[in-house]
C-alpha cells in the first residue's frame, strides 16, 4: 500500500493510468479496425458545436482521440517538468473533455505551437505558458473549419488553418490575462469568453473568405448510456480512492476545501495536496448522478462537460458551491424542459453553468442561484455570436453574466 501511496502522488502518474484505461476502455469496446475509421472520421468531421464524436467515431475512436491528445501533452510536459499544481491539473481535464466534441488529434497542435513561440518570443520557459495554451484549444473547430474551406486549394486553406492556429496561441496569454482582471476571478472559464471574442472575428473572417454562411451542426449520440455511464463511475471511483489513500487529516482538508469561495485563482491541489482527487472523484459521480436523474442523455458533449467540472474541482469547484448556480439555470431552463429529454443544450449549460461557482462561494447561494438563472438565457444564444467555433460558448455567456451582476451585487451591498 505504502508503494501504491508514493506512486499515487505523483500527478503525472495518475494522468498517465487514466489515459492509460481510456486505451484499454476503448479496446475492449470497439476493434483496433474500427477505432482507426473512427478517428480519421472525427479528424475529417466539422467540430463546431455540437459535434458529437462518439456519434462521428464511435466510443473507442473518442477515447483513443482524448488519450493521444492528452499522452503526447502528457509527455512533453513531463519532460520539462512544471511544478504540479490544480491549474495544470485541470487542463488535462478540459482537454480530455472536449476531445469528446471539438478537439482532436489534428487541430489541437497549430494552436500549441503559438504558446511555445509565444514563450519563446518572452524569452520564457513554455511551461508558464501551458495552461493558457491548453485552454486556448477552445478554438480548435476554427482551425477545422478554415481548413475545410473547400473552394479554396487544399495547400493554401491548409496553410491558412495553421497559422490562424498559430496566432491564437500567440495572442491568447497576453489577451486573456488582461480579461481576467475584468471578471475579477469570478468566471472560472476566463478563456471561455477571451476564445469567444476571438471566435466572434474568426467566423465573420470565415463568412468573408468563404463566400457565404455558416450553418449550425448539431450531432448527438442517444444510445450509449449505459456504457458511457460505467466508463465515468469507474474512473471517478478511482479518483476517489487515489485521493483518499493519499490524504492525511482526510476530512479536514475536504471540508477545508469546501469553505473556499472558489474565486480564481484557488489552486487545491498545490494548497491541499490529493485530497484534491476526492473532490474531483465526487462532483464527478454527483454531475453525473444528476444527468441521469434529469435523463439527460449520456454521450460525448454530456461526458466533455462531466469531465470539465471534474477538471475544474482542482482549481475553483467543490461539492458546495456548484450547486445554487445549477439550480439557477435549471430553474430557468424549467424543469419540465430540462427532464424531458428534448433539451440538450441545457443539459450542457446545467452542467457549464459551474463555472459561475464562485459567485455563490464569495456572495452566497441566493446570488448563486440568480447567476445560474441569467447565465442559461444567455448561454442559449451565445453560440449564435460566435457560430460554433469556441467550445467553451459557456464561459463567454458566463462573462456577460459576471459583467452585468457582479456590480448590481455589490450595490445591493453597498460595497467598494
Amino acid at each position: 500500500m505504502q508503494k501504491l501511496r508514493a506512486y499515487l502522488q505523483d500527478p503525472y502518474k495518475v494522468l498517465a493510468i487514466i489515459f492509460v484505461y481510456f486505451i484499454v476502455f476503448a479496446l475492449i469496446v470497439d476493434t483496433p479496425y474500427n477505432i482507426f475509421n473512427g478517428l480519421i472520421a472525427i479528424v475529417f468531421s466539422y467540430d463546431i458545436l455540437i459535434t458529437d464524436y462518439v456519434a462521428v467515431g464511435g466510443i473507442g475512436a473518442t477515447l483513443m482521440n482524448a488519450a493521444i491528445v492528452n499522452l503526447v501533452f502528457l509527455a512533453y510536459m513531463r519532460r520539462i517538468q512544471p511544478k504540479p499544481t490544480g491549474s495544470l491539473i485541470m487542463v488535462f481535464w478540459l482537454l480530455t473533455g472536449f476531445a469528446f466534441f471539438g478537439k482532436n488529434i489534428v487541430n489541437v497542435w497549430p494552436i500549441f505551437i503559438g504558446g511555445f513561440l509565444y514563450a519563446k518570443f518572452r524569452g520564457e520557459t513554455f511551461d508558464k505558458y501551458a495552461v493558457v495554451t491548453g485552454l486556448a484549444t477552445a478554438l480548435g473547430p476554427t482551425v477545422t473549419q478554415i481548413a475545410m474551406l473547400d473552394h479554396i486549394p487544399i495547400v493554401p486553406r491548409i496553410a491558412l488553418a495553421v497559422a490562424f492556429g498559430i496566432m491564437v496561441g500567440f495572442v491568447m496569454p497576453p489577451i486573456s490575462q488582461n480579461i481576467l482582471k475584468l471578471h475579477q476571478g469570478l468566471n472560472l472559464y476566463n478563456i471561455g469568453f477571451t476564445a469567444g471574442i476571438l471566435a466572434i472575428l474568426a467566423r465573420i473572417f470565415v463568412i468573408a473568405i468563404g463566400g457565404g454562411a455558416i450553418y449550425p451542426i448539431f450531432i448527438w449520440s442517444t444510445e450509449y448510456k449505459i456504457v458511457l455511464s460505467v466508463f465515468m463511475v469507474i474512473l471517478f471511483a478511482f479518483m476517489v480512492f487515489a485521493g483518499w489513500i493519499c490524504s492525511e487529516d482526510r476530512q479536514k482538508n475536504l471540508f477545508t476545501i469546501f469553505k473556499r469561495s472558489g474565486q480564481a485563482p484557488s489552486d487545491f491541489y498545490t494548497d491541499h495536496g490529493e485530497i484534491t482527487y476526492v473532490n474531483m472523484g465526487l462532483l464527478g459521480l454527483s454531475t453525473l448522478l444528476l444527468m441521469l436523474v434529469i435523463r439527460s442523455d449520456i454521450n460525448g458533449p454530456v461526458m466533455g462537460s462531466i469531465f470539465t467540472v471534474v477538471g475544474f474541482g482542482s482549481f475553483g469547484k467543490h461539492m458546495k458551491n456548484i450547486w445554487p448556480v445549477m439550480i439557477g439555470c435549471m430553474l430557468a431552463g424549467g424543469f419540465l424542459y430540462i427532464f424531458s429529454g428534448t433539451g440538450p443544450s441545457a443539459s450542457l449549460a446545467v452542467l457549464l453553468v459551474t463555472c459561475l461557482a464562485p459567485i455563490a462561494g464569495h456572495y452566497g447561494w441566493k446570488w448563486g442561484v440568480l447567476a445560474g438563472f441569467v447565465h442559461f438565457n444567455i448561454a442559449m444564444n451565445a453560440a449564435t455570436f460566435s457560430g460554433g467555433f469556441n467550445l467553451y460558448n459557456n464561459g463567454l455567456a458566463a462573462g456577460f453574466v459576471v459583467m452585468f451582476l457582479v456590480p448590481l451585487i455589490k450595490a445591493v451591498r453597498k460595497e467598494a
